[in-house]
């Protein structure tokens, strides 16, 4: 699947896409404040999001862990409250794809129905699945990005990255953007390509793309390392070719 889009361009010669994920909405460490700031900074600026996956707890029975106890809403709330909170961007026509999510694939494995899927058809954008490639034009220029969820079990920021760059070595492109490990990290590769008759280099961002969990819960009982909360926010030239990464 290719999901292709095209960014409308704001003064400056440049679009912005926030990439959000890892919200656990319904977990007790959900930082929703954060999050319900994010969604609501994005819907003011006209800022288009991609949504990571994980944007809601959905312990069940079978999860790792006591999360079936400890969430604090039930699964049907949770994915309720969650259409709500994304509906206005959805309004606005900011939401570029929605991926799947670990927590969601919970319930398929269990009972065949697709919440994520689900979500994303309420919100009228592409249901990415667990990994998508999205062309995004801006301007006279087009830009390729590798996004998926992922499954790294990487605790530490420099694992967390080395499992990235090894994931991303086959895919050619402008960003390689990764969810699932709770972690805010850009990094950027130079590569050497040919164009026509001339050998010019390519940048391809890394991005591990944050989350809205604070410390607690499994990840303390487990001794995983505290991390910053948030969400990366790409900009996309429009006259030059180039990408630029912020938190």
């Amino acid at each position: 699947m290719l999901n292709r889009q095209t960014l409308k361009v704001r003064k400056g010669n440049y679009a912005e896409v926030v990439l959000l994920g890892d919200v656990h909405w319904g977990s007790p460490q959900c930082a929703k404040d954060k999050f319900l700031d994010m969604v609501n900074y994005c819907a003011q600026k006209k800022i288009y999001v991609l949504l990571m996956g994980d944007m809601i707890e959905m312990s069940t029975r079978d999860s790792v862990g006591s999360g079936v106890y400890e969430q604090e809403f039930p699964g049907q709330t949770q994915v309720e409250q969650m259409i709500e909170c994304i509906r206005p961007l959805a309004k606005a026509n900011l939401l570029l794809g929605s991926h799947n999510g670990n927590h969601c694939e919970r319930v398929y494995k269990a009972t065949g129905i697709n919440i994520a899927k689900l979500m994303a058809k309420e919100w009228g954008c592409p249901y990415l699945g667990d990994a998508c490639w999205s062309k995004f034009v801006v301007g006279e220029h087009s830009y390729t990005v590798y996004s998926l969820h992922g499954r790294s079990g990487a605790k530490f920021d420099g694992t967390a990255l080395l499992a990235l760059e090894r994931l991303a070595a086959p895919f050619h492109a402008d960003v390689v953007a990764c969810g699932h490990s709770h972690k805010c990290i850009s990094s950027a590769v130079m590569m050497q390509m040919r164009l026509r008759d001339r050998i010019v280099e390519h940048r391809k961002h890394l991005v591990i793309t944050g989350h809205y969990l604070r410390y607690g819960g499994y990840a303390q009982a487990y001794g995983l390392p505290p991390s910053k909360l948030g969400s990366p926010k790409l900009q996309f030239r429009s006259d030059i070719h180039r990408v630029s990464v912020s938190w």
